[in-house]
């Protein structure tokens, strides 16, 4: 299978599934040229962030391992006479950004369609659901203690330097992610400079600390279904189709529902494997989190285009 955009991050994409994924915390160093580029930049934050449309919850500040409350960094735009809370107010973040705070910007794909591109690339790729966060922290600053999450994460210094430490992953099956006080021995110590890439298996602890200059990087979060995906998905694949009544009102009509249930259930499992199940929820997933609309056709220029409508410059006409 043609890995190209995976390449561009790990280098050999053979070795890193092979050696490290889903199991060592790793660097990569790419030569000049080489490395992935960053679809988003720092002007073009700047650029949403003033333009008044960016808001909560694709926005958030934390500090020394604390959020902080949106009030202090958004503030209410009326529109239409209604007033609704929670736009990126740029003067406060850059006050707070100024007192040590990391901004994070979540899911970057619903609103960036560059950075949609990129994630859709990588989810082709490794089959998975990719979103993708952006972070900024001033130096010797650290948005968030110790944690764990529930994803892989390949990320990509863009400015500034980053001091990583990544620990190791969970004893076993029942973890949960979030902060954590203990992550076991230190399995990766690096600063990460602009260009490089760090690999965070899934489960590892890991915290960071702002380094040279204001620091910026792209988190790519890989997301991987869990036992209720899979019991959804042999769910489907077990009922998919069949007819059966809502709200049976009696005892015959309740037994032959479960007759329903026990005859489809016989005559599919024998033919369903554990891979059909796993590559089912997977699929679901990425489903679940595709972002509707973005870069289909037709938008309203095609849509124009289509009906033959003059627009652009030239149409020019007021509404």
């Amino acid at each position: 299978m043609d890995r190209e955009e995976l390449t561009r991050w790990v280098g050999d994409t053979d070795a890193f599934l092979d050696d490290r994924w889903q199991t060592t915390p790793a660097l990569f160093r790419h030569r000049p040229g080489t490395g992935p580029a960053a679809p988003l930049t720092l002007e073009e934050i700047d650029t949403a962030v003033a333009g008044g449309l960016l808001r909560v919850p694709h926005l958030e500040v934390a500090r020394a391992g604390d959020p902080v409350h949106s009030s202090r960094y958004t503030r209410a735009r009326t529109v239409a006479g209604v007033t609704t809370p929670g736009y990126a107010d740029p003067d406060r973040l850059r006050r707070l950004l100024a007192e040590g705070a990391t901004l994070v910007l979540r899911n970057v794909e619903h609103w960036h369609p560059a950075t949609r591109e990129l994630t859709g690339r990588l989810e082709e790729e490794l089959g998975r659901r990719v979103e993708a966060f952006f972070f900024v922290t001033p130096p010797g600053a650290q948005g968030l203690d110790l944690h764990r999450d529930d994803a892989d994460v390949l990320l990509l210094q863009v400015t500034g330097s980053k001091r990583w430490t990544v620990r190791d992953r969970p004893d076993g099956p029942d973890w949960s992610p979030g902060a954590t006080g203990d992550g076991g021995p230190v399995l990766l110590a690096e600063t990460v400079r602009p260009g490089e890439v760090l690999y965070i298996p899934r489960g590892s602890a890991h915290e960071a600390v702002g380094g040279d200059g204001l620091s910026s990087h792209l988190s790519l979060t890989i997301r991987e279904v869990g036992t209720q995906n899979l019991f959804a998905a042999l769910q489907r694949l077990l009922l998919d189709s069949l007819p059966l009544p809502a709200r049976p009102l009696d005892d015959a009509a309740l037994l032959a529902t479960a007759e329903l249930l026990l005859e489809r259930f016989r005559a599919r499992l024998p033919e369903l494997t554990a891979a059909q199940v796993l590559a089912h929820a997977r699929s679901a997933q990425r489903a679940d989190g595709a972002v509707p609309g973005l870069g289909a056709d037709p938008g309203l220029a095609a849509l124009a285009e289509r009906l033959g409508t003059p627009h652009g410059p030239a149409a020019g006409a007021a509404a």
